[in-house]
């Protein structure tokens, strides 16, 4: 796969549409090495076309709008990114190694609670969850539109870590 093609294919992921990706593009003013100028939208469209190649210096800016690690726009079969995480574990710091086994316990703990049936949760949890939903008729309507948002900010992070 083609650095556009993959390109394009993290855009229909994102539900992002060109328009809207050459403009996140620009507005990070990533400067062309050949003319010291920001690409236009125009060339912007080229690359993501494949008519002309995406230029090097574009990689990071790229990556970020996607939010994805330059790495992902070039590889997306299982044996690249195996090797990939390969490398990075090779010399990850403490700190990096740190938030890696907070995901895979925070993981973990997601398997148990989506897969295993209720009555294997601890009764603790069980009795705390089933108090929270009994008490949810008497919290004000901006309480739990807070509380929603608030959840929903928590699953969106603990998706991308």
């Amino acid at each position: 796969m083609e650095v556009y093609e993959r390109i394009n294919s993290l855009l229909k992921q994102k539900h992002l549409t060109k328009r809207e990706f050459a403009k996140r593009l620009r507005d990070l003013e990533p400067k062309l090495h050949s003319t010291g100028e920001t690409p236009t939208e125009k060339t912007i469209y080229k690359y993501l076309d494949g008519t002309i190649a995406v230029k090097i210096e574009l990689i990071p800016y790229i990556a970020e709008v996607l939010q994805v690690t330059e790495q992902e726009l070039f590889t997306c079969d299982k044996k690249s990114r195996k090797k990939f995480f390969q490398n990075i574990l090779k010399t990850a710091t403490e700190e990096e190694i740190d938030i890696i086994s907070k995901r895979f316990s925070l993981k973990s703990y997601e398997k148990t609670v989506v897969n295993e049936p209720k009555k294997t949760y601890n009764k603790k949890e069980s009795s705390l969850e089933e108090e929270l939903i009994s008490l949810l008729p008497f919290a004000p309507k901006p309480l739990l539109q807070n509380l929603v948002i608030k959840l929903k900010e928590l699953k969106e992070f603990n998706e991308t870590l």
